[in-house]
Formats: structure tokens, sequence, C-alpha cells
């Protein structure tokens, strides 16, 4: 067991940033994005008979509740409020907050993600392998989806994959389809530009990864 516990401890914070990527790149990907009941919120379950237990809604629904409430009251200090996500990542909160804002600007723009054009974004940098990107395009509107794989590689455990230090001066290329040289970032509400280096666009990552681990960047 003494062996085991701090294995198990860094498996599980590593792949609670790798279930925030998971669960952006489903709602934003093409096709429909199906969420198996419970898993709103961590779902340690395996599979049946024990992932069709009883859903406690009545608890996810306050966790909603909660959420919102703490978004009203953050507005001034929204970094402050995602560092304390952040900071209790195992309640929970932090899933159903991405899953929330995600879900919204979807129904928000339901043309864009039903009929717009898929793009995927190439990195550039030595983190470029590091990122999953890819663009939504369409109906005079572009949302680029970003998020970080294989986090052992560019940052220490339990450090927070987050700023330009663990990101340097790595990029998200952006293509010559998408016009649009200014973000902002749905989950945090951070403007983020386009700046050229090598006679191409890009966003650069630890500006992308301020302040949250994963990213939704609508054009501006």
């Amino acid at each position: 067991m003494q062996d085991f516990e701090p294995f198990m401890q860094k498996v599980t914070y590593l792949g609670m940033f790798n279930s925030l990527s998971q669960t952006l790149l489903k709602i934003a990907s093409p096709g429909v994005p199906d969420f198996f009941q419970g898993t709103e919120i961590w779902d340690f379950s395996l599979v049946d008979p024990d992932n069709r237990r009883p859903v406690d809604y009545s608890l996810r629904k306050k966790i909603l509740d909660d959420l919102k409430k703490q978004m009203a009251e953050a507005k001034s200090d929204l970094p402050r409020f995602h560092r304390e996500l952040l900071r209790h990542w195992r309640d929970g909160c932090i899933k159903l907050y991405v899953i929330h804002r995600a879900l919204n600007f979807r129904k928000e723009h339901p043309s864009l993600f039903l009929n717009g054009s898929y793009i995927p974004l190439a990195g550039d940098g030595d983190l470029k392998e590091n990122i999953c990107a890819f663009a939504r395009l369409g109906q005079g509107k572009v949302v680029l989806t970003i998020v970080p794989r294989f986090l052992t590689r560019p940052t220490k455990t339990h450090e927070i994959p987050l700023g330009t230090e663990v990101w340097r001066d790595s990029s998200v290329v952006i293509p010559s389809e998408i016009v649009e040289q200014r973000f902002r970032n749905i989950f945090t509400g951070e403007k983020v530009d386009a700046s050229e280096r090598g006679g191409k666009n890009r966003l650069i990552l630890g500006q992308i990864f301020a302040n949250f681990p994963v990213a939704m960047l609508e054009g501006i």
C-alpha cells in the first residue's frame, strides 16, 4: 500500500485533466454529445450492472445551483473562482462547470454545431504533441476547442498545467480559413489575440491555458 498510494494519487490527479479534456471534446465534436446518467460529476463505477445504480440527481442539482451562485458572485474575480474549482477538484464541480458552460454555448449556437465544418488544428513548439485541437466553422461563427494531453511530459507531479512556465512558447496554428484575430474563452471570459510568427497566425498556449486547463474559444 505504501508503494501503491503515491502512484494512485498521481494517476487520479492526471486522470482528472484527461476527463475534462474528453468531456469537452465530446461536447464540441461533430455528432450528439452523449452523457451516461450520473456522469455529470466523477463516477467510479465500472460496467453493467455497476453503472446502473440509482443516480443522486438532487446532489447534482444542488452542485449546479451552487455553481451558478458562485459564478454570479465571482464576476469581478473569475481567476479566483477557477482556482477554487481546481483546488477542490475532487468534488466534481469542475467537471460539471465544463459541461454547463459548453452545453449552454452549444445550445446558443445550434447551427454551428449541427452544420458547421470541422477543421483539425496543428500545434507548434516543443509541446505541440501535448494538445488536441480543432475548430468548428460555419454560419458566420467560429469556435476553437483546445485541450491538453500526455501531461506527464510537460508537468511535474501535482503541478497544475497552467501558464507560460508550463507551456513556454508552444502554440496552436490558426489556418487561413479562420479570419478572426481575437477570441474569448467561454470558461474564463479571457480574451486571447492571435500573433504572427513564421508567416502563420498562432495562439500562445500559455495564454490559452492561463487560468483553466481546457479551452473553448469563441471568435469575436
